[in-house]
């Protein structure tokens, strides 16, 4: 008989333990919870400025010791998303029968003394990439007469398509009569206002 307490005690202390038969209230088991997962969130790759989504500004014009100058001439993002643009623009001249005119373009990194570096500009709608130019004017050529533009193209830095703005210039060679060479440009690179 003690033997059968001893064994009843035990099932009473084992059903209290687990909760079997009690009306005791007992939580859960926490289960595991989720870890939500990462979530990528795709940002649109800014593309290149096409020559649709810009327009060519001319900058200020300037002359000194025989050189004509231009400060800021600019291309502005007239498009609803923004735009990448880097390096130099192609320039050429364009008569005023519409046929190219000799354009050698330099590329520099320093036109009025300011070093400039090659950078990635990205235009927001509105915003605008500028550059300088510097050509000599016909001062010290003696009577030698280079051709005059109507127009000048500008094409955009990966782009093919020029961008037409009105303008006469007439640049001269940066040597002497004896090697002048019509329409030498220096051009820098695009760089943020």
């Amino acid at each position: 008989m003690k033997v059968l307490v001893k064994s009843a005690v035990l099932v009473t202390v084992i059903l209290l333990l687990t909760g079997c038969g009690s009306s005791a209230n007992t939580t859960p088991p926490a289960s595991p919870t989720p870890t939500p997962s990462p979530t990528v969130t795709a940002t649109p790759a800014v593309l290149t400025c096409t020559s649709s989504q810009l327009v060519i500004q001319l900058g200020v014009e300037g002359a000194a010791m025989g050189s004509r100058g231009v400060t800021g001439m600019a291309f502005k993002n007239i498009s609803t998303i923004p735009c990448t643009l880097e390096g130099y623009p192609i320039v050429q001249m364009i008569d005023s029968t519409g046929k190219s005119i000799n354009t050698y373009v330099y590329r520099t990194t320093s036109i009025f003394g300011t070093p400039m570096s090659i950078k990635v500009l990205t235009l927001a709608p509105g915003l605008e990439a500028k550059f300088d130019m510097l050509y000599e004017a016909q001062t010290g050529f003696g009577n030698a007469v280079c051709p005059t533009s109507t127009s000048v193209d500008f094409t955009p830095p990966g782009s093919s398509t020029p961008l037409v703005l009105p303008w006469k210039i007439q640049p001269y060679g940066f040597g002497t009569i004896q090697t002048l060479r019509c329409g030498e440009i220096r051009i820098s690179p695009l760089y943020a206002p």
